[in-house]
């Protein structure tokens, strides 16, 4: 055999090239990603709670409380949430968050959700 066995020195330098890329993908995303994993608990457990006839100002004061003890302080509930309640409190969830990515490319992730009440209370 005269072939070549095993990885080329250009087949290394693409694998070190998809592995840092991979890393700098989920330093940037991963927060993000993190952070409305956490946002999603807390909303569904705060609807489970809440009585009917709560109004929205009560709600997202409510939010605010919780977002500060579960350690989200830099998330402003005003910016990411809209309550509405007719005939049950539903919560939009409408937001993207910029990350600086490689070199001066961003990545940008956007989340978009709606949270019903009434389905939430349904399932449990």
């Amino acid at each position: 055999m005269r072939g070549q066995r095993g990885i080329s020195y250009w087949g290394v330098v693409a694998l070190i090239f998809i592995t840092f890329l991979s890393i700098q993908f989920f330093m940037a995303a991963g927060s993000a990603y993190y952070d409305d994993f956490a946002l999603n608990k807390i909303i569904t457990e705060r609807l489970k709670s809440v009585p009917n006839d709560m109004d929205s100002d009560s709600l997202m004061n409510s939010f605010s409380q919780q977002f500060d003890m579960n350690g989200l302080r830099d998330i402003k509930p005003a910016d990411r949430l809209k309550v509405t309640n007719d005939g049950g409190i539903e919560v939009i969830k409408k937001y993207e968050v910029r990350n600086k990515f490689v070199g001066n490319m961003d990545l940008v992730v956007h989340f978009e959700k709606t949270f019903n009440q009434k389905a939430i209370k349904a399932a449990g």
